[in-house]
């Protein structure tokens, strides 16, 4: 009888395996034909779309050799073997954007726009899949517990809202009769006012704590515990914001806050799949949605194609190629874009960075501020400050994860989306300081733990039980 039940015990523990293997190799194949479409949905809008309608913006479209485009798919879709399928710390929605934003759109628009030889695209195309590796490969180091210095909830919401009502102040005087609430359209000439009342200041600073850290912190805690007067004043906040320096990414940050508060919400998929389906499903429609009529496209689907196919999807992969051509063909920084280090070693040009390289390829001035491989990584160093950025990009991941730990791991994503989607278009060092990125995780640091009777069961689990351990590739 014993060894009976032995027996079954030892096949029994062979097939659980096989069903788990089974199931882990299903979802991966899910994700990796997810992927797939999303590149082919790409192409064919670069193609017949991006590169047909801003072709004088630099979207340009030279055929590539047969091979070379291979190697851009294969790139592209190679991540998708270690991606995380299933959340496990709060930094990998960051990684996520990263990949989908910056790093499939880097293989392709460079090959494309034929600023650089196929074969240094290639080089391109392959440092930049390493650095992305880098960046994943510090999910593999364990969280390190930080003496957490949690402020009372009473003492931690005054100093909030006494750095609110600081930096809102501070601002709305200093833009007292130039706050306008415009059209997207009409935003130009919002920039061009506020330009003339920055120049000279520090505004800079308030301002973008506020629309980086502050409000989006107030929006992300409003919505994900229901405190909606918190919500609103978060989203109010980016409003005014807005008025005063006409930033689209203001208002879309609430839109987009929400959106991944769904996405969020529920665990009944892996958030690999639900996000990167999601994803090949939205490409698929507006390029199924162009192709039936490519002649008479309405001005809500122009809209959606600009936002998603040139804003989100196309714009980073264009600065890769413009910014690694113009440091194949000039002096490259080393650092000293980067303010500080600029008192120690020289500065080789006359503009800021984004505004000298807007220049170089446009007429007037345009700033063509760039994501941190880009900034931090090319302009510093050309390829191998690439693989240097990426190294302190995985260090400040870990450093979000470490801190935050001990909070409810979906809260801490969703707090920090915005400031982290900023490395897709900013330096590293500019998100961390002025962009207020370094804020938020001085946030999560003295922020006290919710009570637990006060939120739901999913974040209770959460918050009790932080998984450091977990395999971040599960």
């Amino acid at each position: 009888m014993s060894n009976g039940t032995h027996n079954s015990n030892a096949v029994s523990q062979p097939i659980a395996k096989s069903h788990i293997f089974l199931h882990r190799f299903g979802q991966r194949a899910l994700l990796l034909l997810g992927i797939l479409i999303m590149i082919g949905c790409y192409q064919w809008a670069y193609i017949n779309w991006l590169s047909v309608i801003f072709t004088y913006y630099g979207f340009e479209y030279y055929v590539p050799p047969v091979n070379y485009l291979r190697l851009a798919w294969f790139l592209s879709a190679l991540p998708s073997l270690w991606m995380p399928i299933r959340m496990t710390r709060p930094s990998q929605l960051a990684y996520w954007i990263l990949y989908l934003t910056v790093i499939i759109p880097s293989m392709f628009v460079p090959l494309f726009v034929k600023l650089n030889s196929p074969t240094d695209v290639a080089k391109l195309m392959i440092v930049f899949i390493v650095g992305f590796a880098i960046c994943g490969a510090g999910y593999l180091f364990p969280l390190r517990t930080f003496k957490r210095a949690a402020l009372s909830p009473k003492v931690f919401w005054f100093g909030m809202v006494l750095l609110t009502v600081v930096c809102t102040v501070w601002v709305v005087v200093a833009f007292r009769g130039n706050i306008h609430l415009v059209s997207f359209a009409d935003v130009y000439d919002v920039r061009d006012e506020s330009q003339t009342v920055m120049e000279g200041t520090l505004l800079n600073y308030p301002l973008m704590w506020l629309y980086g850290a502050i409000n989006p912190f107030l929006v992300a805690w409003g919505l994900y515990y229901k405190r909606w007067l918190v919500f609103l004043a978060g989203s109010l906040g980016q409003v005014i914001v807005y008025a005063m320096l006409g930033t689209k990414a203001s208002i879309l940050s609430i839109v987009f806050i929400l959106l991944w508060y769904f996405l969020l919400r529920t665990d009944r998929l892996p958030f690999g799949l639900k996000l990167t389906w999601s994803i090949a499903g939205l490409f698929l429609f507006l390029c199924l949605w162009y192709a039936h009529n490519p002649t008479d496209a309405g001005l809500v689907l122009l809209g959606l194609l600009f936002l998603v196919f040139f804003r989100s999807f196309g714009l980073a992969g264009l600065l890769s190629a413009q910014y690694y051509y113009f440091f194949d063909h000039n002096p490259v920084t080393y650092y000293s874009h980067i303010k500080g280090i600029n008192l120690f070693i020289h500065y080789p040009f006359k503009y800021p960075l984004g505004t000298e390289i807007g220049y170089y390829y446009y007429f007037p001035l345009v700033d063509t501020t760039a994501h941190f491989w880009a900034t931090d990584g090319l302009a510093a160093l050309h390829l191998p400050g690439v693989l240097i950025a990426s190294v302190v990009c995985a260090f400040v991941l870990w450093l979000i994860d470490s801190v935050g730990q001990k909070l409810d791991m979906k809260f801490v994503a969703l707090t920090t989306f915005y400031a982290t989607y900023s490395l897709a278009n900013l330096s590293l060092f500019t998100t961390l300081l002025s962009g207020g990125l370094g804020l938020l995780i001085l946030f999560l640091y003295w922020m006290p733990l919710p009570s637990v009777g006060k939120v739901s069961s999913a974040a209770r689990r959460a918050i009790l039980t932080a998984q450091p351990g977990a395999s971040p590739h599960s």
